[in-house]
């Protein structure tokens, strides 16, 4: 059964990563006509964020300094880095994405501060329209979290305790991603793990 309804826009160009990673490419994006050229650069800014060298710097940091401490530390057991990367780069290629929203979206938005939905395994990413505008950053977070779902990544707290959630796997994941996307901009706020509060895109993670 379907749980939520995709949007239904033409299918825009699949969009790649840039440079070295240019044959790295998502699947069809269905999204309102105003927001394309804002998911094509969060695709891109995601698939070169996971493919980076940094990223993966700061993925085992994080695991090395934090991920065995704290309420959070269940969500990491097992988790290893490496691994971790090599499915997250797995899941990208020919990765759709698409949207919801109506009355259901702005109830989850509303309530639940729902933005996206993995979706089935074989279906679309969903992002919840009643959450954009967006910028392309925070999109392509949400693409990294969405496909550490699908890695098998979860954050258990996020139904009774957010605020440890957001310093579990996929929000974590995401956060780097949306870090080496924004650059210099990056500034981590009240929806990051609070372990990465006062860093800067320049800062080391974990300190």
């Amino acid at each position: 059964m379907t749980v939520f309804a995709a949007s239904m826009t033409q299918a825009q160009e699949q969009p790649c990563g840039s440079g070295a990673q240019s044959a790295i490419c998502f699947g069809a994006i269905d999204v309102p006509d105003d927001q394309r050229a804002t998911f094509t650069l969060a695709a891109r800014q995601a698939i070169d964020a996971i493919h980076s060298r940094e990223f993966a710097e700061d993925l085992r940091n994080f695991a090395t300094r934090h991920a065995a401490h704290g309420d959070h530390a269940a969500a990491w057991a097992g988790v290893d880095p490496v691994a971790t990367i090599a499915a997250l780069k797995a899941g990208v290629p020919g990765q759709r994405v698409a949207t919801y929203g109506g009355l259901r979206g702005w109830f989850l938005r509303t309530f639940f501060g729902n933005m996206a939905y993995d979706g089935s395994a074989e279906g679309p990413i969903l992002l919840n329209r009643a959450a954009l505008p967006r910028s392309a950053p925070s999109i392509a977070n949400t693409f990294a979290h969405e496909i550490a779902h699908r890695a098998g990544l979860r954050h258990p707290h996020s139904s009774r305790d957010l605020a440890t959630a957001r310093c579990e796997p996929p929000y974590v994941i995401g956060t780097l991603v949306e870090k080496h996307a924004a650059g210099q901009e990056w500034r981590a706020d009240s929806d990051d793990c609070h372990l990465f509060r006062g860093l800067t895109d320049s800062g080391h993670q974990g300190t």
